[in-house]
């Protein structure tokens, strides 16, 4: 398999855009965890969960009621800390790419390039405001 010489003569470029694809072929299996765990929490169906989180907008909205306005309907349980930290993961990877789309350059290895640290720096952020925000609520049983 031939490589394109922009991966070969640099290698931190190839690592980059390797640690880029994994971080996003990891976001459905993130994601079908999420709608799975907060489908059997509310007594759901899992289908729907995960359709409706599957649109971007889906995943914004459904991150903000869940987290920041602490409203989206009775649980069996408080949210454990690997459902927090799989609607986080989601979260950040959605603001990672927005946000790379607008400070980035048109150019798509550029946009590959400044996804990690935007990646690391929204996961930081995510993760600050679900765990301050949304699980004050104790669980309706």
């Amino acid at each position: 398999m031939q490589f394109p010489p922009f991966l070969t003569d640099r290698p931190l470029v190839a690592v980059a855009v390797g640690a880029a694809a994994l971080v996003v072929l990891a976001q459905p299996f993130v994601l079908a965890y999420w709608a799975r765990s907060e489908a059997r929490a509310k007594g759901s169906s899992t289908f729907d969960v995960f359709l409706y989180m599957s649109v971007v907008v889906g995943i914004v909205h459904y991150w903000y009621v869940r987290f920041l306005r602490g409203d989206s309907g009775p649980r069996d349980a408080p949210p454990t800390r690997r459902e927090r930290l799989a609607g986080t993961y989601a979260m950040a990877v959605v603001t990672a790419f927005v946000v790379g789309a607008s400070v980035s350059p048109p150019d798509p290895l550029t946009q590959v390039l400044y996804f990690l640290p935007l990646f690391v720096g929204s996961f930081a952020v995510a993760w600050l405001v679900s765990s301050i925000g949304g699980d004050s609520h104790p669980a309706v049983t």
